[in-house]
């Protein structure tokens, strides 16, 4: 695994960068430079932002998969439409967030389904992956892959091949694969959320960004850029490059927009502290679920699944690609009782005890009983042993 880190190896001390960003604050305001594609993109002139465009424009034109890491608001996804944009690709760039597709409908938004697939599928559909053909296949939040689709996932991604919901035809498509975290893919392996194997298929090279508090000298010239030309005042720049930004440049951006409504097209001091005080609190740091929330939340999947197919096991087992004795064992131990002419058909008794004989004993009795034939007779199976 290539792990390439946009991380600066030496930097200035924090208060000698937001003194040079304030200096510099005047000057970029009125000077300007043609950026180039990445600059364009990717605003910022610090040793981090500087090493991650020209990754970036060095591995874009090959084939080779990328995972970006970083914290939330870090530009996840401009990486990716960057990327994108200067791999040459034909194709469309196909974005969607992992944890905006429920479990049930997953495998369906990925490889797509024919007419008469199931009920409601009036229509043939192609899935995210035909649509990416000849381009780039963005998925955002990939931590929050389902695990019962990560096999059939890593065997998509492996040969290009996937089979559409209700085909009896496999399908084809060729896309480059760029997917995002804001959690560390190792750590998310370690927890057994993700399969190291697709891990390793998804982290051709993987980027890491850095927060926006690791790079504060860039923050003049995001606030510039988001500007777009109106005023802004020194004071309202020396509070915006001292303060802290756990939402990255995401929130940077947020409070710059709410404070040119606060000072009518005039960043200024107070319009940056009001624009503040009409932020949300400090949110609560992220903690582990419990496994009763698990299993909350898978009851809670299974019904809404259920509910979406009209009680359709068969659908559902396949959505979820177990097979519907292992659906069956889910609901029990859920606790979710389906309807009494859907109940599954209660499994066929063992036979009596009685007729079960060893293997070897039932061989011997049977060339015994064959024996007492006359040559060419068939005797009958049915009197035969039951052979376990």
């Amino acid at each position: 695994m290539n792990r390439i880190r946009s991380h600066a190896s030496h930097r200035p001390s924090a208060t000698r960068r937001r003194h040079n960003a304030v200096c510099e604050s005047a000057l970029i305001a009125q000077k300007g430079r043609q950026p180039c594609a990445a600059n364009d993109v990717l605003i910022g002139e610090s040793g981090a932002i500087r090493r991650l465009r020209a990754t970036i424009e060095r591995i874009a034109p090959a084939p080779i998969s990328v995972l970006i890491e970083g914290p939330t608001g870090s530009g996840k996804e401009l990486v990716a439409a960057l990327l994108h944009r200067l791999s040459g690709r034909s194709g469309a760039l196909v974005a969607f967030n992992v944890c905006a597709i429920g479990d049930t409908m997953f495998e369906d938004a990925l490889f797509g389904h024919v007419r008469g697939a199931y009920t409601g599928a009036g229509t043939d559909t192609a899935g995210f992956f035909r649509e990416a053909h000849g381009g780039t296949l963005f998925m955002d939040e990939i931590g929050g892959l389902p695990a019962p689709l990560q096999p059939k996932l890593l065997r998509a991604l492996e040969t290009g091949v996937f089979r559409p919901i209700g085909s009896s035809r496999d399908a084809k498509s060729d896309f480059r694969l760029v997917a995002a975290t804001n959690e560390p893919i190792n750590r998310l392996v370690d927890a057994g959320r993700f399969r190291p194997d697709l891990a390793h298929r998804m982290s051709g090279i993987v980027l890491t960004l850095p927060s926006l508090d690791e790079r504060s000298e860039d923050v003049p010239r995001l606030v510039h850029h988001f500007a777009r030309g109106r005023r802004v005042e020194a004071n309202a720049m020396q509070a915006l490059v001292s303060r802290s930004w756990p939402g990255n440049v995401r929130e940077l951006r947020q409070v710059v927009d709410a404070a040119f409504v606060f000072g009518r097209d005039t960043l200024d001091r107070h319009a940056v502290q009001l624009a503040l005080e009409h932020r949300p609190a400090a949110l609560p740091a992220r903690t582990a679920e419990k496994p009763s929330d698990y299993l909350a939340i898978e009851r809670t999947r299974l019904i809404s699944a259920l509910d979406q197919s009209a009680w359709n096991t068969v659908v559902v087992a396949r959505a979820f690609g177990v097979h519907r004795s292992t659906l069956y064992r889910r609901l029990k131990r859920l606790k979710i009782a389906l309807p009494p002419s859907m109940k599954p058909r209660p499994e066929r008794p063992e036979p009596e005890m009685a007729f079960l004989i060893s293997r070897p004993a039932a061989a011997r009795d049977a060339g015994k009983f064959a024996a007492s034939f006359p040559p060419g007779a068939n005797p009958d199976p049915g009197i035969a042993p039951h052979v376990v």
